[in-house]
């Protein structure tokens, strides 16, 4: 039997037991808000640039894969949350921000992306007060995001009674998906880019789960009921991460080739450390988070373990190009040059996105977001799965 991994969405769901043909169950969920940074954006943050300087997640190469077209996703396609939102029978989420621009007739009755590029745990005050020599230049952590969903909650259910808003609200809250998406990248970039070392940048680590876990916290307290929450991924595997601090490659790395990498996979030891210490750390709070909140489903989602096992064995899953160099980019042993980013002008983009793990240096291709989604769906890196949810 072809293993669940490798089913397309509709055939998993369908495999499972919930499909759209005649006699299948009902949708669980009416909406999905889904929270994060750039892998989970979907054109928030395009839109908190308007009238900015050229972006260049809103130029040709991006979205070229699957919409033919930029939409503000950092990706060549679909995100992680896209797939979900497809497997649950929700339409892709609209960004929330969207509601801001003149003449926008959007739905977010059925859900809503609150996710933006550069989105933190931290708030900016904790950068200025600790690290102030690198700090967000947006305020969009996990508290200002959660402020958006309730204003956004606000405007969905403005009845004319309280009786009926709080009804509303009820409902809305026991039939939606809260996906509160990769959060600690950016906080420990930013750390790290204010000078701190590696081993000071870990010593944050439980103030930003601390802070993760503040968010859920508060949206349990909105009355969510069915909530997802990932992790990091290998950090030290980015084609970005290898180019600053690699080795022999123009960065700052200490140490020699032996010391600083992964034989296996030639990403940086020590900052996928920090990546895994994270992820224990989350996910023991989220275990805890699970007895005491007996009545709220929450799902740990691991982005580090399908990353890492695409680079150990890319051609076992159709990844037939180099797994730490970036499809599209600006030259180097990684293809990643700040200088000449994805979608900017010295750039290049490779002729087969779905052959190659990352996209532009940070970000990954669709083809890796959809074999990270199957697995957060059927189970073999959630816990419990999504599709459990739906029972």
């Amino acid at each position: 039997m072809e293993p669940l991994m490798l089913l397309p969405l509709t055939v998993l769901l369908s495999y499972l037991g919930h499909g759209t043909g005649a006699g299948a169950t009902p949708p669980r969920f009416d909406s999905i808000f889904s929270f994060g940074n750039s892998y989970a954006d979907t054109g928030n943050f395009v839109l908190q640039c308007a009238g900015l300087p050229s972006v260049p997640f809103n130029q040709s190469p991006y979205g070229e894969t699957f919409f033919r077209r930029p939409t503000g996703r950092p990706s060549d396609g679909r995100l992680i949350i896209d797939f979900i939102a497809e497997a649950l029978q929700v339409p892709l989420l609209p960004p929330f921000l969207s509601s801001r621009q003149p003449h926008q007739d959007l739905d977010f009755s059925r859900g809503a992306n609150f996710a933006i590029v550069g989105g933190t745990a931290l708030d900016v005050g904790f950068f200025l007060r600790r690290s102030a020599a690198s700090v967000p230049p947006f305020r969009s952590s996990l508290r200002v995001q959660i402020g958006w969903f309730r204003r956004l909650k606000r405007s969905l259910c403005n009845t004319t009674t309280a009786a009926a808003a709080a009804g509303c609200k009820d409902r809305l809250m026991a039939r939606s998906l809260f996906v509160v998406g990769e959060l600690g990248s950016n906080d420990y970039g930013y750390i790290l880019a204010g000078g701190k070392s590696l081993p000071e940048a870990k010593s944050f680590v439980p103030e930003v789960v601390k802070a993760i876990c503040r968010g859920i916290e508060r949206l349990v307290e909105e009355g969510a009921r069915h909530m997802v929450v990932s992790g990091t991924l290998p950090a030290g595997c980015m084609p970005m991460a290898l180019t600053k601090y690699g080795y022999g490659a123009g960065g700052k790395g200490k140490g020699n080739a032996t010391t600083e990498y992964d034989r296996r996979t030639g990403c940086l030891r020590r900052l996928n450390g920090l990546a895994q210490y994270h992820n224990w750390m989350l996910r023991e709070a989220v275990g805890r988070m699970r007895r005491k909140y007996p009545t709220t489903k929450l799902v740990y989602a691991d982005f580090y373990r399908p990353v890492a096992r695409l680079l150990r064995r890319p051609a076992k899953f159709g990844f037939t190009e180099e797994p730490i160099r970036a499809c599209c980019g600006g030259g180097g042993p990684y293809n990643y040059n700040p200088g000449a980013a994805c979608g900017s002008p010295g750039s290049t983009v490779c002729r087969q996105p779905s052959a190659h793990v990352h996209w532009d240096g940070i970000h990954l291709t669709e083809a890796a977001y959809k074999y990270i989604a199957n697995g957060w769906l059927n189970g073999l890196y959630a816990y419990p799965s999504i599709l459990d949810l739906l029972q």
